[in-house]
């Protein structure tokens, strides 16, 4: 009982690590793919952003091309005009303004307004198309009264607003006409038409989510493509993103829209030589709806293989329990079958083979610690008569009364067998001859005590007789000889009646004779 206990907490203690490694092993390998799910995603946002900035960079650089080339070119017109208003020669002034008109049509497409020159009254003294200009005095115009007051203003942008002639939305541009002495003379006045701006950028085909603003720079929105006409006009100038805006020539950030409160990430450039900011915004929301639905793909792959690897790593987990608790009861049984090779089936005490092994032990032991070891064999009188009056099963009742007789009085350290039939041995490590003579007296009366029924022939009881042999194997006493000592008084004790203990002569090493 006490080994099979042994054997079960060997087998807990071997399984438990087992356990714990396949657990282990488990939480790691769920823990690797999280990780990795993890860095799929956040390298699915990183390249969603990426690709968002250079989207808005070459857009932005097309935008700021197209627009900077345009307004421009226009206003070179504008330049050519005030020197031409400015010259001698007033007479090929509306001829000018013809052919710039002309040469603009030609090279930068329509959208833009006919040419005016206005003198230092405001009165318009020439125009490349007179039947197109709704009146013939500029002088109440904002731009006439700015560019009077600091001629040296340059190019001035003024809108959007309503076109009185056509209807639709404008932007006016205007210079200063200069006298050689640099006095103020008029103004030199022009148009951009908005819509024809915002349909080229519509062929450009924006993703949804994209905005294309032109400020001008005191924060007034003058284009907005896609086209919201209700924001044209507003002013950012108290927003943090135009502070952004003035603060460097190009840049970007991620801020709120002033006009309609949507996070965006915003790519920006104020054009060199004009009073212009283009900027490209794009949704924040727009650049996650890209990479959200993937990362969502890659969460639920990765959640369904973690559930796989748990489940794994449950049957794993138990089929290591299912092994450790096999290889156990293999070793159980192994150790059982050992122990019952070295056991007596019926008295429970060690066998011959046990016997064989303890004795050369305990005489190897005897011999380094130089003290005596006793031995005794103690064999059951008239056992053969017992069994032939009583039956083998009353004859296994006395031969387990006398193993447990062993037990009860044998010493700390003695060690009792039984080596055959009605014959058992115990050794006594450490105790001399008459010591030892004394434990075999104490065994013969336990069994006497017994009062086991005998044929009165026999004595009446059942009894042992015993035979008590001591050596010193540290000083040269022979091993063989120490049971065949034990033999011999177990001999004389039955030769004298039997139911006694004899004591061998002490026994000596044997020297064998010289040779002649």
């Amino acid at each position: 009982m006490v080994l099979r206990s042994s054997v079960t907490v060997w087998r807990v203690h071997r399984a438990v690590p087992a356990s714990r490694l396949t657990e282990a092993v488990g939480a790691i390998l769920l823990l690797c793919l999280t990780l990795l799910g993890v860095c799929l995603c956040i390298d699915l946002r990183d390249i969603a952003w990426q690709n968002a900035r250079r989207n808005a960079l070459a857009l932005l650089s097309v935008i700021e091309e197209g627009v900077g080339h345009n307004i421009k070119a226009y206003d070179l017109s504008l330049r050519a005009a005030a020197r031409a208003a400015a010259g001698p020669d007033g007479a090929v002034l509306a001829t000018e303004l013809r052919r710039l008109a002309a040469f603009n049509a030609a090279a930068a497409g329509a959208g833009l307004g006919p040419i005016a020159v206005s003198d230092r009254d405001g009165r318009v003294i020439a125009a490349s198309d007179p039947g197109a200009l709704p009146t013939p005095d500029l002088g109440a115009l904002p731009e006439f009264q700015a560019l009077r007051a600091r001629p040296d203003a340059g190019l001035i942008l003024m809108g959007p607003s309503r076109s009185p002639l056509t209807g639709r939305q404008i932007i006016r541009m205007a210079r200063a006409v200069r006298r050689p002495d640099g006095s103020f003379a008029g103004i030199v006045t022009g148009s951009l038409d908005v819509g024809q701006f915002q349909a080229r950028f519509d062929r450009l085909r924006f993703d949804d989510g994209l905005i294309v603003n032109v400020f001008h720079q005191d924060g007034t929105l003058l284009i907005r493509v896609p086209a919201k006409l209700d924001t044209l006009g507003r002013n950012i100038s108290a927003s943090p993103g135009y502070r952004a805006y003035r603060a460097s020539a190009r840049g970007e950030f991620v801020g709120r829209s002033h006009l309609d409160g949507e996070r965006r990430l915003y790519s920006f450039a104020n054009l060199p030589d004009l009073p212009l900011i283009v900027t490209v915004a794009t949704s924040v929301e727009s650049i996650r709806a890209y990479w959200i639905f993937k990362a969502a793909i890659i969460g639920a792959l990765m959640l369904g293989l973690n559930l796989l690897s748990f489940g794994f790593v449950i049957l794993a987990k138990r089929e290591v329990g299912r092994h450790a608790a096999a290889e156990a009861a293999t070793r159980e049984a192994n150790a059982a079958l050992t122990v019952l090779a070295r056991t007596d089936g019926l008295t429970g005490l060690p066998n011959r083979r046990s016997y064989d092994e303890h004795f050369a032990q305990a005489w190897t032991q005897a011999a380094g610690l130089k003290m005596p070891l006793s031995l005794l064999i103690i064999d059951a009188d008239y056992f053969k008569q017992f069994n032939d009056r009583f039956g083998h099963r009353r004859g296994d009742d006395v031969l387990r009364a006398i193993a447990d007789c062993l037990r009860r009085t044998l010493p700390a350290g003695g060690l009792g067998f039984r080596i055959g039939g009605e014959e058992f041995v115990a050794l006594l490590p450490g105790l001399d001859a008459a010591e030892a003579g004394a434990i075999a007296e104490t065994i013969r009366r336990a069994v006497v005590d017994l009062q086991i029924g005998h044929a009165p022939e026999f004595g009446g009881i059942a009894s042992v007789s015993i035979g008590v042999a001591s050596a010193d194997p540290g000083s040269g006493d022979a091993l063989e000889m120490l049971f065949v000592s034990a033999d011999a008084a177990l001999y004389a004790a039955k030769t004298a009646g039997r139911n006694r203990v004899r004591m061998a002569p002490r026994t000596r090493r044997v020297v064998p004779a010289a040779v002649a």
